[in-house]
Order: C-alpha cells, then sequence, then structure tokens
C-alpha cells in the first residue's frame, strides 16, 4: 500500500491511496504526530495488520518538478528513494506494536470501497 501525502496547510493534508481511510484529512491537527495518528487506524496490509509506524517531515513535492512526477509514463522512483532517505519519527513503541490488533472485518471492507482492481 502507497499513500502520497503531501503538506497543504500546517495542520492538513491530501493523499492518494487505494484504501478508502487514506484520503484528505480537514486542517484541525495540532501537530505533524496528530495528524500521523489520524492515518493510524486506516494504514494497513492486506494481511490486516496495522503497519504505520512512523513519518518523515513534510515533503514538498515541487523539488520533483524536474522529473515530470504528475505526467511521467515511467516509474518515478526518485520520489520513494528520496522518502527512504530523510529522517523519521516513530508513532509507537516496539512494546505497543507487539500488542495491536488486526483490522476488523467491517473496518477492512469499507478501506475498499472504490479500491482500483
Amino acid at each position: 500500500m502507497q499513500a502520497e501525502i503531501a503538506r497543504v496547510q500546517p495542520q492538513a493534508a491530501i493523499a492518494k491511496s487505494n484504501y478508502s481511510g487514506l484520503r484528505y484529512r480537514e486542517p484541525v491537527y495540532r501537530s505533524l504526530r496528530e495528524l500521523a495518528m489520524s492515518y493510524f487506524e486506516h494504514y494497513y496490509n492486506p494481511r490486516r495488520e496495522k503497519t504505520l509506524r512512523q513519518y518523515s517531515r513534510p515533503v514538498n513535492l515541487r523539488r520533483f518538478e524536474s522529473i515530470h512526477r504528475m505526467t511521467a509514463e515511467e516509474n518515478v522512483l526518485a520520489i520513494p528513494e528520496y522518502l527512504t532517505s530523510i529522517g523519521h519519527t516513530a508513532l509507537v513503541s516496539p512494546r505497543a506494536v507487539r500488542r495491536l490488533g488486526r483490522v476488523d472485518d467491517r473496518l477492512f471492507a469499507a478501506g475498499l470501497v472504490g479500491a482500483a482492481r
């Protein structure tokens, strides 16, 4: 699962994902951590494991305009490569990760509404 998140105001985000819960957030969050945590329950893999563990500082996607990220027909690998190279902040402790439950049937089904197949 991938979500492209762009910061549009200090406490808001827009996102594109195949999962319905990983989309736009209103500008009501007081911090980046609070904004990232708003995605926590909806950030899971096909095995229904909650997988959001960390977040990075905001990235201005204009830095990738030279590679025409919006219109390029080939993969634009510079973006994920950059995202993996910058620092990240942990959201949950290793102990909390071990105690996480799986996503229930209802949330999983709701997350797939409108998903590309």
